[in-house]
């Protein structure tokens, strides 16, 4: 296994995406509309974005006690 460290942008998309694509998956799976399925994952990608911050404090090791 590689034991280089993540970089902090890169955990930040990862997290983003990741949470985008259940977004679009969920609401196209609800509502049958890409269009709506495409603006639910982009909204819920943003808010994704922004809260990763704590998922890469914890990764970083900023999180344990």
């Amino acid at each position: 296994m590689s034991t280089r460290t993540p970089s902090y942008r890169t955990l930040r998309l990862l997290c983003g995406n990741a949470v985008g694509m259940v977004a679009f998956l969920s609401a196209y799976v609800v509502a049958r509309d890409p269009i709506v399925a495409l603006a639910a994952g982009l909204v819920v990608g943003g808010i994704g974005y922004a809260a990763s911050v704590v998922v890469v404090e914890y990764a970083a090791g900023e999180g344990k006690d």
